[in-house]
């Protein structure tokens, strides 16, 4: 799997297992407590299997984050349960993205949902799901 992150990155980082994996999301963490806005990376796989792209974001400061699950037969964000679609906003390598407040979970819940990603190449189970994620 890789890894879009860094602005300054000219190539992406590469994912093979959990500590990689780790790597970044740490790397997230502590740059988050410095942005005016929280990070936000990509992941994806393209192999014979087909394609995943994954977006992932990290807020340190309120302790929360959210992630995105696309391949060929649809795209869901994650879902807390809530029906809050309030704008909240993530920075993706210098620009601004926003996704709906409900999409947004405790971080340990995403790093764990990441983690499911990265052993399986496919969407993770352990957090629920939503389609048409819109924002007001």
């Amino acid at each position: 799997m890789e890894a879009w992150y860094g602005i300054e990155d000219d190539e992406p980082t590469v994912i093979e297992n959990g500590a990689d994996l780790d790597a970044l999301l740490d790397r997230m963490v502590v740059d988050g407590q410095g942005f005016d806005v929280p990070p936000l990376a990509e992941l994806s796989h393209q192999g014979p299997g087909g394609w995943l792209v994954s977006y992932v974001g990290i807020d340190p400061r309120r302790g929360k984050g959210f992630m995105t699950y696309a391949d060929p037969a649809g795209s869901v964000a994650s879902f807390n349960g809530c029906a809050d679609i309030k704008a909240v906003d993530y920075d993706y390598m210098g620009h601004r993205r926003q996704i709906p407040a409900s999409a947004e979970l405790l971080l340990g819940d995403v790093r764990k949902a990441v983690h499911e990603l990265v052993a399986t190449g496919g969407r993770p189970g352990c957090v629920a799901w939503q389609e048409h994620a819109e924002v007001e």
